[in-house]
């Protein structure tokens, strides 16, 4: 399995904005996107960054920009005011689930 982790900075709450529009408008389109296997936010509202990790069946799938919405991540991205500042590509070698805990519950 690889991870595509896609670094954003800008305000925490257009990120966090970002991320709720993601899930709603992109996640389900990736679904169907041949290898999309999850995906992640990370938000450290104090430095201003947030990281985004998408799992991918396949090295091939992962670097697809075009096939797995590289677009659509950058144009959602710019209409709330944050800056795509890198992309990094890695394999996973060790994984292991968690179950996390909502914060109404």
């Amino acid at each position: 399995m690889f991870a595509r982790v896609t670094t954003f900075e800008g305000d925490p709450e257009r990120m966090e904005e970002g991320a709720r529009l993601f899930s709603e408008e992109v996640i389900p389109w990736l679904r169907d996107a041949t290898g999309f296997r999850g995906w992640i936010v990370l938000l450290d509202r104090e430095r201003r960054r947030s990281l985004g990790l998408t799992f991918w069946a396949t090295e091939e799938a992962m670097k697809d920009e075009e096939a797995t919405g590289g677009a659509i991540r950058d144009d959602l991205a710019a209409s709330l005011g944050t800056t795509r500042t890198g992309m990094d590509y890695y394999e996973i070698v060790v994984a292991e689930a968690l179950a996390l805990e909502r914060p109404d519950e």
